[in-house]
């Protein structure tokens, strides 16, 4: 009959592994990341907001717009900050419900501030970015289209206005332009990362399940097997090589130095010895080392 399996050598699978934990929880990562991303700017928004303020906005008799406007943009972008790390259900409506925000605060400074020269449409970059790591590319360049939209309805009101019209919608038109072609780029670059993220995360599995098969045949093996590293540390070992040594069956050797086990300083030196010489090209393939007394 077989030995049953080595209670300290095997390595069981982890929970999340079964499952699928670490696959499904990636999405959550990356709006917990962005979540975060826009506390941070929102809090240097409302910085900004309290010591330069909106000079449009103050010539019009409002000085307090931008600063509020910040500050409700920072309460919330906290509040979904808040939702993404501990409420883990419908993940779509919380990142829509995100880039809205981000859209909708965004828009309000943009026109707040003068429109698409006053700079601020520079902060349109975050709900892209967001929605390129986050949704498909049909629903990124979705959020995109009202982003631009957005923007040529300002630039119109404004060209309806005393603003100099052509020059203005001109201009807008080429932002429309190249959010769009960025917000190509992000989604091509974004699924790029998640494609190497997800082979990687394949790799890692095979590696588990590979080692796991290895140190599962080791303790079912009859003969005394210690594996060990380069460094002379322990890395798996059977209830046959623990016998072997005297040992008790159930002793903890993993993570152990060869040369720290008693019970097995002979092997140790005639390893050092193997592992020294087989420094020199092609001495250490193909080498049986005998155990002290064998």
């Amino acid at each position: 009959p077989q030995p049953d399996p080595d209670p300290v050598s095997v390595v069981e699978p982890t929970v999340e592994e079964i499952a699928g934990g670490a696959t499904e929880d990636a999405p959550w990562r990356t709006l917990e990341y962005f979540a975060t991303t826009r506390v941070i700017v929102a809090s240097a928004l409302v910085l900004g907001a309290a010591a330069f303020g909106f000079r449009s906005l103050a010539s019009a008799g409002a000085p307090q717009f931008g600063l509020l406007l910040t500050l409700g943009y920072f309460v919330a972008a906290a509040l979904f900050a808040g939702l993404s790390l501990y409420f883990h259900r419908r993940f779509l409506l919380q990142a829509f419900a995100q880039l809205a925000l981000d859209l909708g605060a965004v828009t309000a400074l943009v026109i707040a501030g003068g429109g698409v020269a006053s700079g601020w449409v520079i902060l349109y970059l975050l709900p892209l970015v967001g929605a390129s790591m986050l949704l498909t590319s049909i629903q990124v360049f979705f959020v995109c289209s009202i982003a631009v939209l957005a923007i040529l309805v300002d630039a119109g009101l404004r060209a309806l206005g005393a603003e100099p019209g052509e020059s203005l919608l001109f201009q807008t038109g080429l932002f429309g332009a190249a959010l769009f072609a960025l917000s190509a780029l992000l989604r091509a670059l974004s699924a790029r990362l998640a494609s190497q993220e997800r082979l990687a995360r394949s790799r890692g599995r095979d590696l588990q399940n590979q080692l796991a098969i290895n140190r599962l045949v080791i303790a079912q093996m009859d003969q005394g097997v210690i594996v060990v590293d380069r460094g002379g540390r322990v890395r798996a070992n059977n209830r046959a090589a623990r016998r072997m040594l005297g040992l008790d069956s159930t002793a903890q050797l993993t993570g152990e130095r060869l040369s720290d086990i008693s019970a097995a300083s002979e092997l140790a030196v005639a390893f050092s010895v193997w592992s020294e010489g087989g420094r020199s090209e092609g001495l250490w393939s193909n080498t049986i080392v005998p155990a002290p007394g064998s």
